[in-house]
């Protein structure tokens, strides 16, 4: 015999339980997506472009390269000047380590100690890889260290604290790669990561498949958080 269907009203109930679990996403993604490009969201995003570089510089040091430099401006731009280390693993993980950040804050709300721990990490690494490799005095400087430290404290707060700035965190930062992605792997490809990674191979066409790429991994890893978070709630 075949499992029976629950009652129309019983899964009704279910269903808007799931949505109401979510009701912080939902409003954190509509919220910064009207206040896009306002002076209130403006923060919230160099420090995505912030944690693009962080991944840069955390990818040389685990490949035994070294840093040089790490520079953030406020217009969004930012780079990382590297020694050493697995060229297209530094390279490929700005973008593919932001998504990745972002999927894993927003799944890791299944296990809400694992999702504090996560920010306390995004936190106090953002801070020290600032001090360590952002020249002093610029904004990226006190952005990061600021930044940093408004994630570590809020994470040592309390588990809701955390929660919050692991939802608005994670939010931010897919919503930031979505934004790359249109606005730059998609129409200059050639100027961002993936142009430099072509070039590093010698093959400059490479830059628009290895942008699509790019796009389907992170993409993916969004779809798998969310799908395992409404999973996790659906079997409660």
């Amino acid at each position: 015999m075949g499992k029976r269907r629950q009652p129309l009203g019983k899964r009704l109930r279910r269903q808007a339980a799931i949505l109401w679990r979510f009701r912080y996403h939902f409003l954190s993604a509509v919220g910064a997506w009207m206040l896009w490009n306002t002076t209130l969201i403006k923060p919230f995003r160099v420090f995505v472009v912030m944690v693009h570089e962080v991944c840069h510089a955390t990818a040389s040091l685990l490949t035994g390269g070294q840093v040089i430099e790490m520079h953030t401006a406020w217009e969004e731009s930012g780079h990382t000047l590297t020694m050493g280390g697995w060229p297209p693993v530094i390279i490929s993980a700005g973008y593919v380590g932001s998504a990745l950040i972002g999927a894993l804050l927003i799944g890791s709300g299944i296990v809400p100690q694992l999702q504090r721990l996560l920010v306390l990490l995004v936190g106090a690494v953002t801070m020290g890889m600032t001090m360590a490799y952002t020249p002093v005095g610029g904004v990226g400087f006190y952005l990061g260290i600021l930044g940093g430290l408004a994630l570590v404290c809020l994470a040592m707060y309390s588990a809701g604290a955390g929660a919050a700035c692991a939802v608005w965190l994670g939010v931010m930062l897919c919503m930031y790669s979505l934004h790359d992605f249109r606005t730059d792997l998609w129409q200059f490809a050639e100027y961002t990561d993936a142009g430099i990674l072509a070039e590093y191979w010698g093959l400059p066409w490479l830059a628009y498949p290895i942008a699509a790429i790019w796009v389907w991994f992170s993409a993916w890893m969004m779809y798998r958080a969310m799908g395992t978070m409404m999973k996790y709630e659906s079997n409660r």
